[in-house]
């Protein structure tokens, strides 16, 4: 592992360094104020090495979750915030992960799982839980747990009539591996001023600017890509750089 780099993936029981990672700054986030502020006084305690809390990130695609930890490593990495991906369905790797992070004591590390979901009768959930919070191997001071999610609950579940104890067991089984995410962040579908702030950003980056009938063409767009989000607004601008 080298020193400079704050990010790696876990990969057939390594660590692989991560050498190009965006560089996103707090500044460039739009219409998230609430959920950075949530994030930002998790992490900060957690860097001073006080106890923190997991955290999910949970909402539809393209309203910033992943942005989100991005900016962080950008605003923290020099005091020593590191991510590591890791897929959730590695979870029987997971204590050799915690083996390398214990020869890190200078890093602050974020164990990061992107877009994690369960199907209904999936069986990993119940390993998964038991480890992130239950097994009898402490879990190294100086790292948490980071998903994201489409699904505030992470588990996809079709919708039912529940009829006795077994049925309410089960759910609430299933329920309770959010419990184990002490901060659970919501990311929501924007509003369409807030779309617009979002899509206003993105084209003064790429020096368009706003010009005549810019919100009606970046509302169109949208409409046509199935709705609004942080990461259609940038599209939108992008495709407005290209055919300006």
């Amino acid at each position: 592992m080298g020193n400079k780099t704050n990010a790696y993936r876990w990969s057939e029981g390594e660590l692989v360094q991560i050498d190009h990672v965006e560089k996103v700054f707090r500044g460039e986030l739009v219409a998230i104020d609430r959920q950075v502020e949530l994030a930002v006084r998790n992490i900060e305690a957690f860097i001073s090495g006080i106890p923190a809390l997991n955290m999910l990130l949970w909402g539809e695609k393209g309203l910033g979750k992943s942005t989100m930890i991005k900016m962080l490593l950008t605003e923290y990495g020099e005091k020593g915030l590191t991510a590591v991906e890791f897929r959730h369905t590695d979870i029987n790797d997971l204590y050799g992960l915690y083996a390398e992070i214990r020869k890190m004591p200078d890093r602050y590390v974020l164990i990061y799982m992107d877009d994690i979901s369960f199907d209904a009768g999936d069986s990993v959930y119940r390993l998964f839980k038991s480890i992130l919070e239950g097994g009898l191997e402490e879990k190294p001071k100086n790292c948490i747990f980071v998903a994201t999610s489409n699904k505030r609950h992470m588990i996809t579940e079709s919708a039912q009539t529940f009829g006795d104890v077994y049925d309410r067991d089960e759910i609430n089984e299933k329920a309770s591996l959010f419990a184990r995410f002490g901060l659970a962040i919501g990311f929501y579908p924007l509003n369409p001023k807030d779309y617009k702030q979002i899509v206003k950003a993105y084209l003064e980056k790429f020096n368009i600017g706003a010009y005549d009938k810019w919100e009606i063409e970046a509302e169109a767009y949208a409409m046509d890509r199935g709705g609004r989000s942080g990461r259609i607004a940038k599209q939108f601008a992008i495709y407005k750089n290209i055919y300006r």
